[in-house]
């Protein structure tokens, strides 16, 4: 299934559903309709069982800019003032928190292919999803703070989860960017592929996920973050609690399969 528009592309295919910012010449600035693409393809793999990876990438030589300003109550005083705190409140949290809570609530893996510049809401964005993938050419930068408000749907919280207060610091108060080694280096991206093989090496990673048993990916997701925000001695406890339906199934094909992997050819 392929699904163009002005903005963006959604496509379907060996498991995995792929949607692609096709908007460079707005620096791929993420509108409402975006951020819509990107919720029907979380409850699309959250519901479909032959597509096992959600896959968000781009073109051109920015991942994105971040949101599209023009589109939000920002650029626009008077449809601002027309709220109140509550009913700002209320409305913000619908098209930006809830798409990423669901791609982290998500029991199957979201990858994010970062082939350049990635700013605002694309950090944010990429803080919901499991595996972070970067070219050399990748950058990441919160400069919500040059517009006089703080990085607020994840961009804040996410990120100093992912990579320690010293890092959220150096981009939200000190409105700094960091460069893909250095993403790395804090926690943030998990692999650097270079430039000429990204798309062929991204793809390959997206197959590979899908060698590992789907029910034990997303239970592995939950057990992950749970253990996170808990103390030594919970977290093992959740451990044991996951793994040992887990365990006391019949296992034993995979566990053939991972023999005849690791057995060496006869010489």
């Amino acid at each position: 299934m392929s699904e163009p528009t002005a903005d963006y592309t959604r496509e379907d295919r060996d498991g995995v559903a792929i949607i692609t910012f096709t908007r460079p010449h707005k620096l791929n600035a993420i509108t409402r309709e975006m951020r819509v693409a990107i919720s029907d393809a979380v409850n699309d793999v959250r519901d479909t069982r032959d597509l096992r990876v959600l896959l968000i990438k781009s073109t051109g030589r920015y991942f994105t800019a971040g949101v599209d300003i023009t589109t939000t109550t920002m650029a626009n005083p008077d449809r601002q003032a027309a709220k109140d705190i509550t009913e700002y409140r209320r409305d913000y949290r619908r098209p930006m928190h809830l798409v990423h809570d669901e791609m982290e609530e998500l029991e199957k893996p979201v990858v994010m292919a970062i082939q350049g510049v990635c700013l605002g809401l694309g950090v944010e964005l990429a803080g919901s999803a499991d595996f972070r993938l970067a070219t050399p050419n990748a950058r990441f930068g919160l400069p919500e703070i040059d517009l006089g408000v703080i990085a607020g749907s994840g961009g804040t919280s996410r990120f100093t989860r992912l990579c320690g207060i010293g890092w959220s610091k150096w981009l939200s108060v000190a409105g700094e960017q960091i460069d893909a080694q250095t993403a790395m280096m804090a926690g943030f991206v998990q692999a650097i592929y270079p430039e000429e093989t990204f798309e062929a090496d991204v793809w390959a990673f997206c197959q590979k996920l899908q060698t590992r048993p789907a029910e034990v990916q997303g239970s592995a997701k939950m057990a992950i973050e749970l253990c996170y925000d808990l103390d030594r001695n919970s977290g093992r406890r959740i451990e044991r609690l996951v793994n040992t339906p887990l365990a006391m199934r019949d296992n034993s094909a995979l566990v053939a399969k991972v023999m005849n992997r690791n057995k060496k050819p006869a010489s």
